[in-house]
């Protein structure tokens, strides 16, 4: 672990005076640019902690130009949330995928078939949870883990693939209608808080 990912080093910066903590964080932003970088080299921007600078600032990338010092903080909270998310670094990104498909039963060959299903699967992820949140707005509470299951017993089940699910309106319509069914019934669910700030639900 990176001193960037300790929580220790960001209660010090915050006690450092403007001018310390300005210099320090240029360093930060600038290694945090590099992982960008990184993962745009790999194609690897529909990380989670990728796609989501892009849905806040339209432009991945962070900078301390023009800055005053209220809003340097502010930066560098966002900095923060990227750079201790295990999906803003290429080797946490392939962690992250093993886990997912060990938890959601995918199957897959090596590293760049995980990489291609994982895309797809990410993608339609996004779709209904963004779903969720636009229309029952019950997405936190079922968590990101739940709907990655639900997707993949769906995709199993019709015989199907990623991308022709997440361009199915019928695909889905019925993995929505499963998960706000098993919500509504009250499933009990662990809940535990991964380093990308998704909620897990087991």
């Amino acid at each position: 672990m990176s001193q960037y990912e300790d929580d220790n080093y960001w209660s010090t910066l915050y006690k450092m005076d403007a001018k310390q903590y300005r210099r320090e964080a240029s360093k930060v932003i600038s290694m945090a640019n590099k992982r960008l970088a990184r993962l745009e080299k790999s194609n690897l921007t529909d990380s989670p902690a990728y796609a989501k600078l892009v849905d806040s600032k339209g432009n991945p990338k962070f900078s301390v130009k023009g800055l005053d010092h209220n809003q340097l903080q502010s930066e560098m909270s966002k900095v923060k949330k990227f750079v201790q998310a295990k999906t803003s670094t290429v080797r946490g990104i392939n962690t992250t995928l093993k886990e997912m498909a060990s938890n959601t039963g995918i199957k897959y060959k090596n590293l760049k078939e995980l990489r291609s299903k994982a895309s797809s699967f990410f993608n339609l992820a996004s779709k209904v949870e963004q779903y969720l949140r636009n229309v029952e707005d019950v997405a936190s509470a079922i968590g990101y883990q739940k709907i990655w299951e639900a997707i993949n017993q769906y995709v199993k089940s019709e015989n199907a693939d990623f991308d022709e699910v997440e361009n199915s309106v019928e695909g889905l319509t019925n993995i929505v209608d499963g998960l706000l069914n098993g919500f509504e019934k009250g499933d009990v669910f662990t809940m535990k808080n991964d380093d990308d700030g998704f909620y897990f639900l087991g």
